[in-house]
């Protein structure tokens, strides 16, 4: 794996980014997508989930329903 040495100040914008960040060279034209690690919060969170009585469905069932909007 390769690394790249980034300067602080973009390394502050990609930790309090929410998703994922697009990475762009100077002429607009695409490097790469960055996704951050997971928050403890939204670990947590997606922890507490597990196991929940709400509707699940499969992403056959999720494709459906958006076409039919």
């Amino acid at each position: 794996m390769n690394r790249i040495v980034i300067q602080k100040d973009v390394a502050e914008q990609i930790r309090q980014a929410d998703g994922q960040i697009e990475l762009v060279d100077d002429q607009g034209h695409r490097v790469g997508v960055v996704r951050r690690p997971p928050t403890q919060q939204e670990i947590q969170f997606a922890k507490s989930r597990v196991g929940s009585q709400s509707p699940k469905f499969t992403m056959a069932e999720l494709i459906a329903k958006i076409e039919a909007l």
